[in-house]
């Protein structure tokens, strides 16, 4: 997959954190992924109903690793207290690209486990 990242990270843990997370969301390494996640994290993806705890987020994801993304671009990423924000785009193998982007609330300040993530995804229309 290629990566274009247009914030830098360099002494931010937690951007550094959610960067790690969302190449990993879109390249599916989902075992990878759990670990930085509460055992009953809440993923809303919005217009959908809430997934809650790993093990459903997981399969979620699963369901969506049969169109892995080719190419993802981070234009920005934002973190204050328990809270960090990422936004950017993602190009996926049938070509189909998407805008998104994800609030994250950390268990603490320190930001080492994701309680909760609000997903925000739209299709781009295609240019003829």
């Amino acid at each position: 997959m290629k990566l274009n990242i247009r914030t830098s990270c360099e002494n931010a843990p937690k951007k550094e954190l959610i960067k790690d997370l969302t190449v990993l969301f879109a390249a599916y390494d989902i075992s990878q992924a759990m670990q930085y996640l509460e055992d009953d994290v809440i993923w809303t993806l919005v217009g959908d109903e809430p997934i809650v705890g790993k093990e459903p987020f997981a399969a979620a994801l699963m369901e969506m690793a049969h169109n892995k993304a080719t190419e993802l671009t981070i234009h920005s990423i934002v973190t204050h207290g328990k809270e960090a924000a990422i936004n950017g785009e993602m190009v996926m193998g049938d070509g189909n690209v998407f805008g998104f982007a994800d609030f994250y609330e950390f268990t603490s300040v320190k930001g080492s486990k994701v309680r909760s993530i609000t997903s925000y995804v739209v299709q781009k229309v295609k240019s003829e």
